[in-house]
């Protein structure tokens, strides 16, 4: 029974710390970021932090992995489902982690993991969209649709973030399942020439 309070307590330290690494990251840039700010954002003792981080940087690459490895199942799992469905279960992601996502958006952050983020989701439609055509979309042309397409709907899920969550989350899958739908018959009539 104790073994799962502890993991349990390590998972909400390792949470909090992540969330106040999230944090001082829309603020500045993570070499700018001491261990000691950490540790008192994340209101633990810096002996703590040590016992599941190297430094800084460990703290960084391992809420990297957690984000890309959680949103990478997520769409794993929406494979074949319509595109609101899937939509609605990255939103609702995004808006359960809004740190995180503050993070990804903030002109603070290199930039790194919002490309990973990217180019899973660039490959996820190209996959979907290559069974769904029948055909392969390697060629330049349609290159750039699929890459506008999810620049496209990452602009739109990052005005949403960084505006607060202002719209409602039904009127933001309503814009990104039709732009889906738009770069579809695009691709399809494209195709057929």
């Amino acid at each position: 029974m104790s073994e799962k309070k502890i993991d349990r307590r390590a998972l909400k330290t390792r949470k909090a710390i992540f969330e106040a690494l999230a944090e001082l990251l829309t603020e500045k840039e993570l070499r700018q970021i001491t261990v000691q700010e950490l540790s008192d954002k994340a209101d633990i003792h810096r002996v703590t932090l040590y016992k599941h981080f190297y430094d800084i940087y460990d703290v960084y690459e391992q809420l990297e992995k957690a984000i890309l490895s959680e949103v990478g199942l997520m769409i794993a799992d929406y494979d074949g489902k319509p595109s609101d469905e899937l939509y609605n279960a990255v939103l609702k992601y995004v808006s359960d982690n809004p740190m995180y996502f503050k993070m990804i958006f903030s002109p603070h952050n290199t930039g790194v993991l919002y490309q990973k983020l990217l180019k899973m989701f660039d490959g996820f439609k190209r996959l979907i969209w290559t069974e769904q055509l029948g055909v392969d979309l390697s060629n330049t042309e349609v290159e750039g649709v699929i890459r506008y397409h999810a620049n496209g709907c990452f602009a739109v899920i990052s005005g949403w973030v960084t505006s607060g969550f202002e719209q409602p989350q039904s009127n933001i899958i309503n814009t990104l399942s039709g732009l889906e739908k738009n770069t579809y018959q695009y691709l399809a009539a494209l195709i057929k020439k």
